[in-house]
């Protein structure tokens, strides 16, 4: 099984739309770091290329701005229609393609990483990703797809940007889902059940987190501590302590950082990176967000 890789994931894997000079970048994750995918949301100029293979698949969200649209994958009939918000367009990795449209639609473009698809399809099938292609989808709605489309453009604008765990969780609920619904393999059903993971295992995550807290956490390596696939390790992780693995480290970290900004004179931008926040500013908006005031603040002894 392939397992979730962390370099980050560049521009140059993907076709580089969000590069183009001639379109309007308004969020990007070329910096962040995120490793399982690489998501772009930008005003897209008028468009007509045909787009060499890429080896993972991608999806684009319509944000704004209905669009006439015209797709064709090579080999298949072209397709066209009037694109406006929620519609969702699913290309799978590996074809060449042609896209017209001469419109300024808002976009985000998501490409998940392949081996995080494969990890997805051998766990949920039992088999490789060549045996669960992808099916091409064009203008279709899929509120989970939607949502989880949603959460990303908020991590890009909000501040979730430098949390690597956390993007890759959303990374493997989407390979789920596109496998599930969108690939010659769908099929009705549920996820097969989760493994049931031993109290002391889990005890054994829960210290390995608290050893590792100012680490680049990743649910491969937390997933190997209680010896489960990435693929289930929320599920069983909420299922025994009652928050998600983000969640927890999340809060973890915000808890930890307390206890430095009472107890020590350290600077609060040691104090981000010291226990795992990407920048001062990271840690700034997570502890607004979950305690209502800043790090300084806080040090200050403000309510």
């Amino acid at each position: 099984m392939s397992s979730l890789v962390h370099h980050p994931f560049n521009v140059l894997e993907t076709h580089g739309r969000a590069a183009r000079p001639e379109n309007e970048l308004l969020a990007h994750s070329q910096d962040l770091g995120w490793g399982s995918l690489h998501a772009a949301i930008f005003s897209e100029a008028p468009l007509d290329v045909r787009e060499p293979a890429v080896r993972h698949p991608f999806l684009i969200y319509h944000m704004t701005r209905p669009t006439e649209v015209r797709r064709r994958i090579e080999g298949a009939r072209p397709e066209q229609r009037l694109l406006g918000p929620r519609n969702i367009c699913v290309t799978p990795p590996d074809t060449i393609t042609e896209w017209r449209h001469c419109g300024h639609p808002q976009i985000l473009q998501v490409y998940v990483r392949r081996s995080v698809y494969e990890s997805a399809v051998a766990e949920l099938f039992g088999c490789d990703a060549s045996s669960a292609e992808l099916v091409p989808r064009f203008g279709i709605t899929d509120p989970l797809l939607e949502q989880l489309a949603l959460v990303l453009a908020d991590a890009l604008r909000t501040g979730a940007i430098g949390d690597g765990l956390y993007i890759d969780t959303v990374a493997q609920m989407i390979a789920v889902h596109l496998a599930r619904s969108h690939s010659v393999q769908s099929r009705p059903g549920h996820l097969p059940p989760t493994p049931m993971v031993p109290h002391q295992r889990m005890r054994q995550l829960i210290e390995y987190i608290e050893s590792n807290l100012q680490d680049h956490l990743t649910l491969d390596a937390m997933a190997a501590q209680v010896c489960i696939s990435p693929l289930y390790l929320a599920r069983a992780f909420k299922g025994a302590i009652g928050q998600s693995p983000h969640q927890y480290v999340l809060m973890r970290r915000i808890e930890r950082a307390k206890e430095l900004l009472r107890n020590t004179d350290m600077p609060i931008v040691d104090v981000a990176l010291s226990v795992g926040f990407s920048s001062q500013s990271h840690l700034s908006h997570w502890m607004i967000r979950h305690t209502g005031v800043s790090p300084a603040a806080y040090r200050r002894g403000e309510p």
